[in-house]
């Protein structure tokens, strides 16, 4: 198993951020029941209508059925109906050498 993290930025207008947080809120709760996700949370960044997602998925398989689920095309949906600008996406993989025990267990 070889951990894949995925950092990204959001950004929109600073009057749409509760709608944001609303849309995030609810995407959060049908990516914590997908059974590869380890994470998946938002966090605020430098402005209010700023925020950035942190995605923890257990490998390349569940990184690919995620971001191929109906729970995604709907919050992108959502997203583009808010206006909101995507400004970054890192996706990053634990090398197999440092991949030997989770730090972060999963519970709901």
């Amino acid at each position: 198993m070889v951990p894949i993290a995925k950092v990204v930025r959001l950004r929109v207008e600073v009057d749409n951020a509760h709608a944001l947080d609303r849309v995030l809120h609810r995407a959060r709760e049908a990516f914590h029941a997908e059974a590869g996700t380890l994470h998946w949370d938002v966090y605020d960044s430098d402005g209010p209508g700023e925020r950035t997602v942190v995605e923890l998925f257990a490998d390349p398989d569940a990184v690919r059925q995620h971001d191929d689920s109906p729970a995604v095309a709907t919050l992108l949906a959502d997203l583009e109906a808010l206006g909101v600008d995507v400004v970054a996406v890192d996706q990053f993989s634990q090398t197999s050498a440092q991949a030997k025990e989770p730090l972060i267990n999963k519970e709901h």
